[in-house]
């Protein structure tokens, strides 16, 4: 019985380690979000501005390939840790699935995070080489990258 129990608590053990670990990577992972034309069009009536919505996090492109991202990003240690958001843009299927990207992640902002801060981030770039495929952007990806004391 307790040879049972040892290894009912072992298995408990490592599938809370698994859960934990995924939980972590979770908030790392990519997240892809449709492309919406915005309300600003060019004078020949055309999109100016393409808006991404990924929940919390909200970002847009522009025609001549500047970019922008915003909203929070939680640290949950005490220790510090640097945190960026960045972005990269494709052409995907329905549901951005199957994305061929267009760009490399460019990451935009960069705040440091104490004591599990949230804190509100903002910024963005510019890819210029996109200006060519704005018209064919349909899916963009936001990353959290963080460095430091990283849980």
């Amino acid at each position: 019985m307790s040879s049972q129990i040892r290894v009912l608590t072992g298995t408990l053990l490592i599938a809370a380690v698994f859960a934990t670990a995924s939980a972590v990577d979770d908030r790392f992972k990519g997240v892809t979000s449709v492309a919406r034309p915005s309300a600003l069009f060019t004078t020949e009536g055309k999109p100016e501005r393409l808006d991404f919505d990924f929940g919390d996090i909200k970002g847009w492109i522009r025609q001549k390939g500047g970019w922008y991202v915003e909203g929070p990003v939680k640290h949950t240690g005490l220790r510090c840790a640097t945190y960026e958001i960045g972005m990269r843009f494709g052409v995907g299927e329905p549901g951005c699935t199957n994305v061929t990207w267009l760009s490399q992640i460019d990451y935009g902002t960069r705040e440091k995070h104490c004591n599990g801060a949230t804190r509100q981030h903002r910024g963005g770039g510019f890819l210029p080489e996109l200006a060519k495929d704005f018209g064919r952007i349909s899916c963009a990806e936001r990353v959290v990258r963080c460095t430091g004391s990283c849980k």
